[in-house]
Order: structure tokens, then C-alpha cells, then sequence
């Protein structure tokens, strides 16, 4: 029996059981094991008022440089930041979701929304729990890219502020968003909890993990963001120690030219589990991540992990324990990182297995969800 009450809970999520970085995928189904979900709302916008927020957000973009933006856009799959960061979207979004909450009064108990979009203005009759992985403001301050597209700033944050002051409380995936909630938008910290991320895996795998093929898998679409150049850099530096290190690049497609690099881009799902299963170490030296979920996938397969020493990765590898945390763009300290691991197997698989039982322990969607349905009680009860 849980020790945990059962209710009845909408949920809002933005590209439904699809959404949120494959987040949804996992962290639904498991709130359905403890809860009646009574309905997953789609918030993204379609139709008319998709289209419209397409032309208002090429329109609201300043400065002579927007007309050359589109193109380069599409070329570059980032479509989507260009496409929805507007105010108009924000809005159109918090209306169709109010009429959708309205609808469904006697049905639930609880709302539980996946980020702050869309902003419910409405001072909710029932619970309203958020849950939350990365701030605008954080964006702005740790990585513009992700901001530069959004039109009426103030306007945003001030939207997403409110959404904050009327959750009932907020879930956030580390203590570096719940930091940012409490002093970026002054939320009452006591109704800010950190529950982290699980690992988006449908099960744990059992196998004897063999460290001796030298190989460095990286995976990430974005390629610069996730420190890509870096670690192309600190490979070079590998090479002239281990001769026959790998480094295997997937879900990105840069333009690399160097013996041992193997790039091989989107692959299938089957697939990506055998390198995680193959790899000897995971190193994925981003400039900014929100969380991470690639470096769980990673030490559910006792590989030992190297990030870098910002956002949440610090609460994901434990520095000298599962892995290693260099500073962002420092290819030498990542080189040398590499080179003590590679050159250690006993290393590797210690810090692999102690990976593993950190998943085990603090990672998996069903530890998220127990945090997340105690929290309820507390505030509902």
C-alpha cells in the first residue's frame, strides 16, 4: 500500500505524451501508476492561431537582421525557438487552457503542468502544481541563444512570474532552477521542490560492462551547446596519448575530418542503448543543460561521465566519485580527464558502478513520482 494519498489529477503538457525532451513519456505513465490521470491536454497551439503566431513573431523580432533569420532557421532544425517564443503564444495558450481547466472542474483534483507555459492567470479552485526544469531568466543569463527569439521580454517573464505566484507549488528538475524560482521571481522557497529528472529508460539494464575498448560516446543534438567544438578539441590532445582511443558522435551531424571520430548522427533507439552499452566513457562538456538525462542514460550503463562544472551537472555526477567536472570550453582540462580515465580501467569501472547505483538511488521516474505524490499530500491535504 502507498504511503501516499490517490487523486485524480489534468494534466497539461506541452506536445502531450511526446513533449518535454521525452520527459512525458516516462514521467506520465508512472504518474498514472499512482494516480487517475483523467486527461493529458496538449497545450501547444495549431491551426489559425499557429500561423498567426508565426507571422507575429517574425514581426516582433527588432532589428534589420529578422529578414535573414527564417531561412538560416530552418536550414538548422531551431525552427521552433523562432516559431513560439511570442507573447501572442504565451496568451493564446493560457486561453485555451483556462476554457480546458473549466471544462474539466468536477473531474479532478489536481492540475499538473509540465513547465510554466502555458501562464494560467486564473487563481486555480483546485491545486495547481508545476513542474519545472529550466527559467527564462536563467535562459537569458546562461544562454541567450535560447532568448534572442523571444519578442516582448518583459512582457514573458512578467507572464511567467505570475504563473509562479498562483501554482500552488512548483517541482523543479535540480536545485539550481529552484534557486533560480526563489531569487529570480521571489517565490516563497517553501512552495519550491526539487525532485530531479529520472532516467529515460523503459528498464534497468543487467550486464558485465567491459571498459577496454578506448571509446568516448557523446550524444546531443545540439552540438555547440553540449560543448561539441570542446570536445573535438580535447580528442586531438587524446590521440597523441592513446593511439587507439574512439570517440563516437550521435544525434548531431558536425563536419569532422579525424582519425577515430566516427559521427553517426540520429539513430534508433535499439541502437543508442548499444553505445551506451559499448562505450567506456560518456563525456558530454555542454555550456549549458538544464539537466542532463543523457549522462542518467549514460550511468545506467556503468559508464563514468564527464561534464562540465555548471547548471545541474553537479548534481548528476558526483566530481571524482561517477565522474568529472571541467570547466565549460576547456579542452585541456577535458583531454586530461579523458586520459587518466582511458588509461585506468579500474577507474572507469569504479566510478561506472558507482554511477549505476546514484540511477538507481536518486534517478528513476519512480523516485521522482514518489517525491512528487508526497509533496501533493502536503499541499492538498
Amino acid at each position: 500500500m502507498s504511503d501516499f494519498m490517490k487523486y485524480k489529477i489534468m494534466v497539461l503538457a506541452s506536445g502531450g505524451y511526446t513533449g518535454f525532451s521525452h520527459v512525458h513519456e516516462y514521467l506520465l505513465p508512472e504518474l498514472a501508476k499512482k494516480h487517475d490521470i483523467i486527461d493529458v491536454f496538449n497545450t501547444r497551439i495549431s491551426g489559425l492561431p499557429k500561423l498567426y503566431n508565426s507571422i507575429y513573431s517574425f514581426l516582433h523580432i527588432p532589428g534589420l537582421s529578422k529578414y535573414f533569420h527564417p531561412l538560416r532557421i530552418l536550414s538548422e532544425e531551431e525552427f521552433s525557438n523562432y516559431y513560439y517564443t511570442s507573447i501572442y503564444s504565451a496568451q493564446k495558450k493560457s486561453e485555451i487552457s483556462r476554457h480546458h481547466i473549466e471544462e474539466y472542474n468536477d473531474k479532478y483534483d489536481i492540475i499538473f503542468q509540465t513547465t510554466w507555459q502555458p501562464p494560467i492567470m486564473i487563481k486555480s479552485q483546485k491545486p495547481h502544481f508545476i513542474f519545472e526544469d529550466f527559467t527564462v531568466k536563467q535562459a537569458d543569463r546562461e544562454y541567450p541563444e535560447w532568448t534572442k527569439f523571444i519578442s516582448d521580454k518583459s512582457k514573458w517573464i512578467k507572464l511567467e512570474t505570475e504563473t509562479y505566484q498562483k501554482a500552488t507549488a512548483i517541482f523543479t528538475v535540480s536545485d539550481h532552477t529552484r534557486n533560480s524560482i526563489i531569487n529570480d521571481y521571489n517565490i516563497d522557497e517553501s512552495k519550491v521542490i526539487t525532485t530531479y529528472n529520472g532516467v529515460n529508460l523503459k528498464e534497468l539494464p543487467i550486464f558485465e560492462k567491459d571498459y577496454s575498448n578506448k571509446t568516448i560516446l557523446f550524444v546531443g543534438i545540439e552540438f555547440n551547446r553540449k560543448g561539441g567544438p570542446c570536445l573535438i578539441k580535447a580528442f586531438r590532445e587524446v590521440k597523441k596519448e592513446i593511439k587507439d582511443a574512439q570517440l563516437v558522435i550521435v544525434g548531431s551531424n558536425p563536419k569532422v575530418n579525424m582519425e577515430g571520430v566516427s559521427v553517426k548522427g540520429y539513430v534508433d533507439y535499439k541502437t543508442i542503448l548499444q553505445l551506451y552499452k559499448n562505450a567506456s566513457i560518456f563525456s558530454l562538456p555542454s555550456l549549458c543543460e538544464p539537466f542532463g538525462i543523457a549522462f542518467l542514460e549514460a550511468m545506467a550503463y556503468k559508464t563514468p561521465c564527464i561534464g562540465t562544472n555548471v547548471d545541474a551537472m553537479p548534481e548528476i555526477i558526483e566530481d571524482g566519485i561517477t565522474g568529472y567536472l571541467v570547466e565549460p570550453d576547456n579542452h585541456k582540462q577535458l583531454a586530461e580527464k579523458l586520459i587518466l580515465l582511458l588509461g585506468n580501467e579500474k577507474l572507469m569501472s569504479e566510478m561506472g558502478e558507482a554511477g549505476r547505483k546514484r540511477v538507481e538511488t536518486c534517478f528513476t521516474w519512480d523516485t521522482v513520482v514518489q517525491r512528487i505524490s508526497k509533496k501533493f499530500d502536503d499541499f492538498v491535504c
